[in-house]
């Protein structure tokens, strides 16, 4: 089991910011699995892929106001379904000089050819949700995908990673729920040797449509670290005022039309009702959503013996 989160901890990190920390590109919006902890397969919203020139203008702006902010090719789709545009999008990052791009996948589609020019695609985290050991364990919680075919591609990319002298960092996430209770150690000893860092995070609740294990007095609430450090972008341009507006239903605008800077400074009363503790007057969807209580994940590194 992961231990309580550190929420005290995570709230010394927050501040306010003149430009988010993270930012999560929604590369396309469909999923080639249905995962019993996501929000995807009741998705309403239309779903398509985004423009190349729509990741352009978002990737000349970070470069020039903020560079280090670490750019998340994930967030309500699978980017693997498009890899065309993806090594294009990583690409054009790099030349313009960003430094932290960072990839979260499920690793169905994660195909040697694939993996290899991802890994010299300049990515700074590469991140693989598998959040199961056993094969049963991995069917009911990553519903359409192959337990046996995903650990393959991992292990490949691991394989070639380790005959690199540099590269991005592997993780494999665990996201601890009832299905994989007692897994974790199992999971661990398997990737650490291979050189992977075993990611394992408590679940999130995504604005409040899922129940969590976790259970946090709400006098101990932190402001939200999702809604003080990211910004989010659907891939017809739209932001969403947090990650828990799946649906866009509290956008406040749209980047096509709108400098990133400025859809930031829009949702700046939000994120200082949060700091200021004064949840009682955020928006409704925040009065029952639990994300807040995630923390930060727990990373295992090889040889590490333990968390960092």
């Amino acid at each position: 089991m992961l231990s309580r989160p550190d929420l005290a901890g995570v709230a010394r990190t927050l501040r306010p910011n003149a430009f988010p920390s993270r930012f999560a590109v929604e590369l396309c919006a469909d999923c080639n699995l249905r995962c019993s902890m996501c929000h995807h397969p009741s998705m309403r919203r239309p779903k398509g892929v985004m423009p190349f020139p729509l990741w352009q203008r978002c990737a000349d702006e970070i470069a020039a106001t903020a560079p280090q902010t670490q750019c998340w090719f994930s967030f309500c789709g699978e980017p693997l379904l498009q890899p065309e545009l993806l090594l294009r999008c990583l690409a054009y990052g790099r030349s313009v000089g960003l430094s932290a791009q960072c990839l979260n996948t499920n690793g169905m589609l994660l195909t040697p050819d694939l993996a290899d020019a991802l890994l010299g695609a300049g990515l700074g985290q590469f991140v693989i949700g598998l959040d199961g050991f056993r094969a049963e364990t991995y069917a009911k919680i990553r519903v359409g995908g192959d337990r046996d075919v995903v650990y393959g591609n991992v292990e490949y990319l691991l394989e070639r990673r380790r005959q690199m002298a540099a590269g991005p960092e592997v993780m494999v996430q665990f996201i601890a729920m009832a299905e994989n209770e007692g897994e974790l150690p199992a999971f661990r000893d398997h990737w650490l040797p291979r050189g992977a860092t075993v990611k394992a995070r408590h679940m999130l609740s995504w604005g409040g449509r899922f129940g969590t294990q976790l259970c946090v007095p709400d006098e101990e609430r932190i402001a939200c670290p999702w809604a003080v450090t990211m910004l989010h972008v659907f891939w017809d341009g739209r932001v969403p005022r947090c990650p828990g507006d799946t649906e866009g239903d509290e956008g406040v605008g749209n980047a096509w039309q709108e400098s990133l800077a400025d859809l930031w400074a829009k949702l700046g009363r939000y994120r200082e009702l949060h700091l200021q503790h004064r949840f009682a007057e955020l928006p409704e969807r925040c009065q029952t959503c639990r994300d807040w209580m995630v923390g930060r994940a727990e990373r295992i590194r090889p040889g590490a013996g333990g968390a960092a």
